[in-house]
């Protein structure tokens, strides 16, 4: 896979298989992981990825709206360090959960997915 990153912040992707399978499998991660474009709440176009470290030097992996400041987080397997969008009640931490705790009845309606595609403004604990 092989990635463009244009000064405008838009990325391209080539990707490479050896069937029509491959190239399906590849074009989904792409499209899974890279697809959030527009922001989930405001649907603003002006999105950025974020890496960041926490106090504990573990990494961040976001895709943050410079408009509403809203983000959609990432989360990463444990085999395979495969990337994904949290995007179900169910990829939250415990303690995501738990800051998010408005959102499980809309999950529960929704067959576990959450309110616009995952984008939430993180409300820091008073």
């Amino acid at each position: 896979m092989k990635a463009v990153v244009g000064p405008d912040g838009k990325v391209s992707f080539e990707v490479e298989g050896d069937s029509e399978y491959e190239i399906f499998k590849q074009i989904a991660r792409v499209q899974e992981v890279f697809d959030h474009n527009k922001c989930g709440k405001c649907s603003s176009d002006h999105t950025k990825y974020v890496c960041r470290l926490d106090k504990d030097e573990n990494d961040w992996l976001e895709v943050v709206c410079q408009e509403c400041r809203a983000k959609v987080i990432f989360g990463r397997a444990k085999k395979g360090g495969v990337i994904y969008p949290k995007i179900r009640w169910d990829q939250l931490s415990e303690k995501q959960q738990e800051q998010r705790a408005n959102e499980q009845a809309y999950a529960e309606k929704h067959y576990g997915y959450l309110p616009h595609n995952g984008w939430f403004n993180f409300q820091r604990e008073s």
